[in-house]
């Protein structure tokens, strides 16, 4: 798999980790919340599909707050499949109902339209993970069976989760039996300030070009350059982008766009009011941007508040939806002798006064 070099968390003091139970599970099985903290962070990950619910960091004032959108209740993490989870096997689109790998045929379950979207039913979101707290942080993991929604091998993955200095690392780590494709993401949403939309971050992506996509929202195998409104390389205002009247942002009712990155430095959201900065690193090839543009206010946070169109934005650091269709593409294989290794840090800052 095609990874970009990300410099190795160094070994991280004056942190502590506090387990505490966060409820239980329409199955049965309870949940546990850790909280990492440092001087300078403190992280919430739960061990029921990697859930980041909390990341708490301070403004150029020293105000805490939390930076991510919550749900309000577990049981409403638990009938929403993606929010602020780890997602697998498949993160993103695969076409056609399946993939042909090694001149094998393998049919996913799909839904009527032939799309498998990450990963199918039953996702990595969805499981309650083994969980042990780690220095400066928590080591999840879970199997994923062979055949399961399709998908060929039994996997055996880890997600690390590690507070150093002002960074929140996720540490990926994929093992299979037999050949297969995996692609795994966060699909945490970040609101660096206290309004209830995104619109005024500055976000900048350092990619040249991005992937177009069909009537399916799947990439046609086209790599294309950034222009008007996909041209992110200068900090550009949310509200602008994602509410643009170009074709490209309004066949997606806003930002939902998978950007070719040029190096480790994925982007950097900056929230001018509050002076917080996210410096998002990974090692994957590609960032997929997300407006959160089907917020209606239906679901609410945990501070009561209703959920609206734009109240966070997702950067998902992952390998091309539908790689395994387009060899084209940086390839999702992963085999016995070379398991899956991916990080992305997330890293927090503050700039002086506006």
């Amino acid at each position: 798999m095609t990874a970009c070099a990300v410099p190795p968390a160094r070994t991280a003091a004056n942190c502590s980790v506090q387990s505490r139970p966060f409820g239980t599970l329409s199955s049965g099985e309870a949940v546990t919340a850790y909280t990492i903290r440092n001087e300078r962070i403190e992280a919430t990950i739960l061990d029921y599909g990697g859930i980041i619910h909390s990341i708490k960091v301070p403004d150029r004032e020293g105000k805490v707050r939390n930076v991510v959108r919550t749900l309000e209740k577990l049981s409403d993490y638990e009938s929403n499949a993606t929010f602020s989870k780890i997602i697998g096997r498949f993160a993103g689109r695969i076409n056609n109902g399946g993939f042909t790998l090694d001149g094998k045929r393998y049919d996913l379950v799909a839904r009527p339209d032939g799309l498998t979207v990450h990963g199918g039913p039953g996702g990595f979101g969805s499981r309650k993970w083994t969980s042990s707290a780690a220095d400066c942080g928590v080591d999840l993991s879970l199997t994923s069976p062979d055949g399961e929604n399709g998908f060929p091998g039994n996997l055996q993955v880890r997600a690390g989760f590690l507070v150093e200095n002002a960074d929140l690392r996720i540490n990926y780590t994929v093992a299979t039996d037999k050949p297969t494709v995996v692609n795994l993401t966060h699909h945490a949403f970040f609101n660096l300030s206290d309004a209830p939309d995104v619109y005024d971050h500055v976000l900048q992506v350092n990619a040249n070009r991005w992937l177009p996509t069909d009537s399916k929202r799947v990439p046609t195998g086209e790599i294309a350059a950034v222009t008007g409104a996909m041209d992110l390389r200068i900090g550009r205002k949310l509200g602008a982008v994602a509410n643009s009247s170009e074709e490209v942002i309004k066949a997606n009712n806003g930002l939902d766009h998978t950007f070719v990155l040029t190096g480790s430095h994925a982007a950097t959201l900056t929230d001018p009011a509050s002076g917080r900065v996210l410096d998002v690193i990974t090692s994957e090839p590609g960032l997929v941007v997300f407006s959160a543009n089907g917020w209606t206010g239906s679901m609410r946070d945990g501070e009561g508040r209703p959920l609206l169109k734009g109240g966070g934005l997702a950067l998902e650091t992952q390998h091309f939806p539908n790689s395994p269709n387009i060899p084209a593409f940086p390839s999702t294989v992963v085999r016995q002798a070379s398991p899956l290794h991916s990080t992305t840090v997330f890293r927090f800052t503050t700039e002086l006064g506006k």
